[in-house]
């Protein structure tokens, strides 16, 4: 199966501890390094993500995560825009 976007060496399998010293710079970088990453999908992989990433939030209780992939469907269709960034304040708070 074809990846998207790459496994990050940065990122360890079983998770880290947040209060492990340094955590935040570096998630700061790994999020940064997404944002670029991103950018440099093309439509169609984005999309493609997208679509992926719903199905996987879909399988979520309703809560706050389960509905994001109500909010990631949307982002898929007209006025995606608003949903994505609808979408990125939900994940900050």
């Amino acid at each position: 199966m074809e990846t998207l976007i790459p496994p990050h060496p940065g990122l360890r399998q079983g998770g880290e501890d947040p209060m492990t010293p340094g955590f935040r710079r570096r998630l700061a970088a790994l999020l940064q390094e997404a944002k670029a990453r991103w950018g440099n999908l093309t439509p169609e992989e984005r999309r493609r993500l997208l679509s992926l990433l719903a199905g996987l939030l879909s399988l979520l209780p309703l809560g706050r995560l389960g509905r994001v992939g109500l909010l990631l469907e949307k982002a898929l269709g007209p006025g995606g825009q608003v949903a994505f960034s609808l979408l990125l304040r939900l994940l900050r708070r």
